[in-house]
């Protein structure tokens, strides 16, 4: 459709635009002041896509939004670059398709991550930049993980793979912990040490855990020692949670039968926190701004219907 910039119409919409922008401040106003769009979120216009995780891939100069299919076809990846986006469909190591969740995204050196199903699923970095639009990358391989795995990001020293919990949701209990100032915790988050000699450029043993609260979507540790969280769920708005998280750790815990250093993110350590809108998800530092990606403007979430379905990836200030 054609609208001249004089029409009625143009002045409606411009209008419309206005009260929208007017409304979205004064719901979020922290995250307005905060917030830096750096692309529409690929692939919810015209497929039943849903975005999960997102991350910067230097080697590509490009973000990288990953995700499931809601019609039960191939989960994918997009990358994203000057308004384009590139969509390249992932396959099993054996070359089947790979449906599975695909909840969080990372990189470190030549590699890819996309964590789901208590895996890290390994991907080169270069296969999917010479990838065609359309065309499919197989994974190299896996890293398993002791925890379900919803997200996952990197800080170019450690990566961070980490578990959602909700009623519903439940994790090991191995992994439940009551924290400094009293709370139940039932997820845990691992760092690994990047390694460019290892086989997929991570020691495959975590070198720490992080007892986190529920409903956590996403993970990222900030240049000044912050971990920066992501919670949400269902329609309420989402949080950004942030955590001093270095320091002497608070205790230990035992998983696959090592004793692994546990920092505990609850209120001792809470610094801050911001509101945002509904289904934040993955995390990404990306050069002292956080990444975040969003899911609720999937058709499977009727984003035409619902308010405050957020359609871009953003970078927030800290």
């Amino acid at each position: 459709m054609n609208v001249s910039a004089k029409s009625p119409l143009a002045a409606i919409l411009a209008l419309l635009a206005l009260i929208g922008s007017f409304f979205w401040r004064m719901a979020y106003p922290d995250y307005m002041e905060r917030r830096t769009p750096v692309a529409d979120v690929p692939g919810v216009a015209d497929s039943a896509y849903v975005p999960q995780g997102a991350t910067w891939l230097a080697a590509g100069d490009c973000y990288v939004s990953c995700g499931y299919m809601d019609d039960d076809t191939d989960s994918r990846l997009f990358l994203l670059r000057d308004g384009a986006a590139k969509c390249v469909i992932l396959q099993r190591a054996d070359g089947s398709p790979y449906g599975g969740h695909a909840g969080g995204v990372t990189c470190a050196g030549r590699f890819v991550y996309i964590s789901n199903q208590s895996q890290l699923f390994v991907l080169d970095a270069q296969a999917l930049l010479d990838a065609e639009d359309g065309g499919t990358v197989a994974f190299l391989g896996s890293i398993r993980v002791p925890c379900n795995a919803s997200f996952c990001s990197c800080d170019g020293t450690l990566l961070y793979v980490g578990e959602y919990h909700a009623d519903g949701y439940e994790t090991e209990e191995s992994h439940r912990v009551t924290t400094p100032d009293g709370s139940d915790y039932q997820a845990l988050t691992f760092a690994y040490r990047v390694d460019p000699a290892a086989e997929f450029g991570l020691e495959t043993v975590p070198c720490k855990a992080f007892a986190v609260c529920d409903k956590i979507q996403g993970f990222a540790v900030t240049p000044a020692g912050e971990a920066v969280l992501s919670q949400s769920g269902g329609l309420m708005s989402s949080k950004l949670l942030r955590y001093q998280c270095g320091g002497e750790p608070d205790g230990t815990v035992t998983i696959d039968g090592v004793s692994l250093p546990l920092f505990a993110l609850d209120s001792v350590r809470q610094t801050g926190s911001v509101t945002l809108p509904r289904m934040s998800e993955d995390l990404e530092c990306c050069s002292g701004q956080i990444l975040v990606s969003f899911e609720a403007c999937a058709k499977k979430f009727y984003p035409q219907l619902l308010p405050f379905a957020e359609k871009q990836m953003v970078l927030l200030d800290l």
